[in-house]
């Protein structure tokens, strides 16, 4: 029997029960969604400086150095795609609330740079109306209780205090939490930073290196530090900063792994319910079709065909719906698409149970007699 003659009855039986394929499809669309969704809330979870750093564009390397360096030297660098700053950068002490802490006050333009952009949170950024304002990193200013509006009061090498306001909260990939990672950071503009450490000698200059491949850190942070020789004073880079930000998701992996298994067989038990079902409604045409010359082989693989192809678009239809609802409806979060090994993963074990459960019923529709049994008198 020719390929088109089961072509055709594949085509023919779909358009007969639109209703229920339409249904498998989305079934096994919304477990692939919900399996998605909650691996790319678990990732951000656990590893948050992933989402930081990419929606901020940040800064593989960041070079702490006592004169500005050559930024052309190092944008010419193999390697290099992007340079951030160079931005100056003053230790400072912070009191408020009756505590002094060190403070690291880092001079930033009003307008957001393409590379090591902060990510506001609270507040609003930086303005050259108000100079007096400064932006503290999030986790920050939670551990001392800032807000907002808040007013505090800084201190600087010389001894002279001064008092600024916080304008808004953000955060950064280019530096992990506090205190995991202190001391503590706040953004300011250049006019702030004169006021606060007016001496030239007490600041430093900051770079930040922007890499074509994160794989080449080690070489291109020997190549800096040659090029610009005894002006590096430490180097920080994106490994440290992920280092410090990892939290332990072994339990959440697990909680993970079980809700996963949950819906695959959720996935694989409606898929087989339903094909089932409708190879129980089709007896009577498999029998007619057996009887027309179609055999065991051709039977299963006409039914394989048809649920699987229902199972596989419903796949692909919940990697798009996921993929629209981490970028648009989790826009305001941290999250960003899923990495490709999980989600190779999630897709390739929905998959196997989708055809696991298409060939169950596709293989009994397959033993049906040619001609259906007489009704018992």
């Amino acid at each position: 029997m020719p390929r088109s003659a089961e072509l055709r009855w594949i085509r023919a039986d779909l358009r007969a029960r639109r209703g229920q394929a339409a249904l498998t499809v989305l079934a096994v669309a919304g477990i692939v969604t919900a399996l998605i969704v909650a691996a790319t809330l678990l990732e951000g979870g656990t590893n948050p400086w992933r989402g930081l750093f990419e929606r901020g564009h940040g800064a593989h390397i960041w070079i702490h150095s006592k004169d500005v360096p050559d930024v052309s030297a190092l944008r010419g660098l193999p390697g290099v795609t992007d340079v951030a700053g160079p931005y100056r950068s003053a230790p400072a002490t912070l009191a408020t609330g009756g505590r002094r802490v060190p403070i690291t006050l880092r001079e930033t333009p009003a307008a957001f740079t393409s590379v090591a952009r902060p990510l506001p949170r609270e507040g609003r950024w930086l303005d050259a109306r108000s100079p007096d304002g400064v932006v503290v990193e999030r986790s920050f200013a939670r551990a001392l209780g800032l807000r907002p509006g808040s007013p505090f009061t800084v201190t600087g090498l010389n001894g002279a205090t001064h008092r600024l306001t916080v304008a808004g909260l953000a955060e950064s990939g280019d530096q992990g939490f506090y205190p995991e990672w202190t001391p503590g950071l706040a953004w300011t503009l250049g006019q702030t930073l004169d006021v606060v450490e007016p001496a030239p000698g007490r600041t430093e200059a900051v770079t930040g290196l922007r890499l074509a491949d994160p794989a080449d850190t080690d070489l291109v942070v020997q190549r800096a530090v040659f090029t610009l020789r005894n002006q590096v004073q430490r180097v920080t880079t994106w490994r440290e900063v992920r280092a410090s930000m990892e939290l332990d998701d072994r339990l959440l992996g697990l909680l993970l792994a079980l809700f996963g298994a949950a819906g695959l067989v959720a996935a694989a038990l409606a898929l087989a319910n339903a094909a089932g079902g409708r190879v129980l409604t089709q007896l009577r045409d498999i029998a007619t079709l057996k009887s027309l010359g179609f055999t065991r082989g051709q039977v299963v693989r006409m039914l394989l065909a048809e649920h699987g192809t229902l199972g596989l678009l419903g796949i692909a239809l919940g990697v798009l719906a996921a993929r629209l609802v981490t970028a648009y409806a989790m826009g305001e979060t941290v999250a960003v698409p899923l990495s490709a090994g999980p989600l190779a993963a999630i897709v390739a074990g929905t998959a196997l149970a989708v055809l696991v459960a298409v060939l169950v019923p596709a293989w009994r529709g397959g033993r049906v007699p040619p001609l259906p049994a007489a009704p018992a008198a």
